[in-house]
């Protein structure tokens, strides 16, 4: 059958928030939940033209509306619950890519195909190549550690807010 990106994504959240059902009703009370980033904007689809990044920008969007919409409805509908945080990655992402340079990253559209599976040290830098902590991209859709520290401190600051 048929179905729309919209409905695919109704169904992905319903197995989804079945999901978080179930830790509700084990007794999870609190809960952080993470939008997805901006993927529009990594290589894989950059190096796939303008026409991919507005598809996955129009999907993102969607999903994460509905996604949002999901997380009002389970804070209105569940009583007792503890710290219910809905974390906007997109935005974050957003602003680093942004301003990507003042930050330190020298390549936010690419990543060195020497880097992508990892490297063994922070500050590992290859003949080609910019010190891997310089760039945004791991690889075609991960960031890199650098994206995760400012992620793990935003969230840190959110939750103890």
């Amino acid at each position: 059958t048929n179905v729309t990106q919209a409905g695919f994504h109704n169904t992905l959240l319903n197995r989804y928030f079945g999901q978080v059902e179930s830790l509700f009703k084990a007794g999870a009370r609190s809960f952080l939940f993470i939008n997805v980033p901006p993927i529009d904007r990594a290589p894989l689809f950059i190096e796939q033209g303008v026409n991919a990044t507005k598809q996955v920008k129009a999907s993102l969007a969607d999903y994460n509306g509905q996604f949002a919409a999901r997380v009002a409805l389970f804070k209105a509908t569940h009583k007792g619950l503890g710290q219910v945080t809905l974390f906007d990655a997109n935005k974050l992402f957003n602003t680093l890519l942004d301003n990507a340079g003042p930050l330190g990253f020298v390549n936010s559209t690419g990543f060195c195909e020497a880097y992508q599976n990892g490297t063994p040290s922070i500050t590992t830098q290859v003949a080609g190549c910019a010190p891997v902590s310089q760039y945004f991209w791991l690889n075609s859709l991960h960031p890199l550690f650098t994206v995760h520290n400012y992620m793990a401190h935003a969230i840190a600051t959110e939750l103890s807010a």
